[in-house]
């Protein structure tokens, strides 16, 4: 049997919630206050959507909590005790998702479930209409299963299936790649004079506001890696307990925005635009992949199949990279650097905050219209972006095929060869 989903989406919808702080990689998930901020045309058929997404909230990771437990006993009575929560540094949790992380997962997975209930209509008929992929750790496995169960209440799925660590090229390239690993360390001089640049310029600013909030006064001033750890430390309160006023009260608008630049001189390096040229082909296997399948639905909508992928905060980085999205994200291109002026960092296209909070997802929805043309549409956090090329939300397939022309079909232990 043939045949093709109708969409109408609601317009006139606007963001939902944003946190006030800028918290990098450890934002909470900013959940729209509906489902959809565009209108798609009436004449226009969704076939198949595919999307990535990073875990959910997690606990700390056993090195990061050696180093959080070391900076704890360096601030000593300056802080009060009960802001360090114990889960934070108990290793037997190291990693794990959280409580947090489950329920953000489940509520996702029930907010796509409403966006395209024609799709999972299907599922009567063709238990393969939606798959899960996940790669090999708990916190990306425990996510997409709490995603699954509440997206598909009624268990007509097949279960999430796991790519073993060893040959996952499509959601932990990082791990099977070893030019990346070399570019990586060649990346961290560079780093390192960036961000020593930064804490020459806006480390008094910072040292004097953190200070402030502090129970005691010390004749020894916070170390840049003491704010550092404190400022992550703000967005595990927030994203793992909601929590807003231990940590983070020794953060404003301003400080957390520097923070997060400060992380981002780092991040932007090692996995995103302004690192290696490897960076911006690392994620060439999952669009091969992901044009495979959107090819095939093209083909023979019936049997299209929709796919959700749950990676990590690298995966969609390297996913921004290849799609360019710092350029439809923001208004500066350049590299992000130590001097860049406050107002020059609030308007850059690659910022953690935006791009990878915790649950971040990236959408690809695919359309045709009544003469068989595609279009697509792509939706970061579930919200609408518009690639460079597009007029608007809903854009001609070619774009998406000229932007991937280079990428697609690569051979991917040829390129992560060193």
């Amino acid at each position: 049997m043939f045949y093709l989903l109708r969409r109408a989406v609601s317009g006139g919808c606007e963001g939902g919630s944003r946190k006030h702080l800028s918290l990098s990689t450890k934002t909470p998930y900013p959940v729209p206050a509906c489902l959809s901020n565009a209108t798609v045309p009436a004449d226009l058929d969704l076939i198949q959507v595919q999307y990535v997404l990073r875990h959910g909230a997690r606990y700390e990771v056993e090195s990061g909590i050696d180093y959080i437990q070391r900076i704890y006993t360096e601030l000593g009575d300056r802080v009060p005790h009960a802001w360090l929560k114990p889960d934070m540094v108990n290793k037997t949790k190291a990693a794990e998702l959280s409580t947090s992380g489950y329920t953000t997962s489940a509520k996702l997975g029930q907010r796509m479930h409403q966006r395209y209930p024609e799709l999972w209509s299907r599922l009567e008929s063709n238990a393969q209409t939606i798959q899960f992929v996940s790669s090999e750790f708990q916190r990306t496995i425990a996510t997409a299963n709490a995603f699954r169960s509440a997206a598909d209440p009624q268990n007509q799925t097949l279960p999430v299936k796991v790519i073993p660590l060893d040959s996952d090229s499509i959601l932990a390239m990082k791990l099977t790649c070893p030019r990346w690993a070399a570019a990586k360390t060649t990346v961290q001089t560079q780093v390192a004079n960036e961000i020593s640049t930064f804490d020459a310029i806006y480390g008094a600013e910072l040292q004097a506001h953190v200070s402030k909030g502090l129970l005691k006064h010390s004749a020894h001033e916070l170390t840049p890696e003491q704010i550092q750890t404190m400022y992550r430390l703000c967005g595990y309160d927030v994203s793992l307990y909601n929590e807003h006023s231990h940590w983070c009260t020794l953060f404003d608008e301003r400080t957390s925005a520097l923070l997060e630049l400060r992380s981002d001189i780092r991040y932007s390096r090692v996995y995103g635009p302004y690192g290696a040229l490897i960076n911006q082909h690392i994620a060439c296997s999952l669009f091969s992949t992901i044009v495979k399948d959107i090819d095939q639905a093209l083909r023979n909508p019936s049997t299209a199949s929709s796919m959700f992928r749950f990676g990590h905060a690298e995966t969609l980085m390297f996913v921004s990279n290849l799609l360019g999205l710092d350029q439809a994200l923001g208004l500066t291109a350049p590299p992000i650097t130590g001097n860049m002026t406050f107002e020059q960092s609030l308007h850059r296209g690659f910022r953690t905050t935006t791009l990878v909070p915790f649950s971040s997802n990236l959408g690809i929805e695919l359309y045709v219209d009544q003469t068989s043309q595609a279009f697509f549409r792509l939706l970061l956090n579930e919200r609408v972006v518009r690639l460079p090329g597009c007029t608007s939300g809903v854009c001609p397939l070619g774009v998406l095929r000229s932007k991937l022309a280079d990428d697609v079909g690569c051979a991917y232990a040829d390129i992560c060869q060193v």
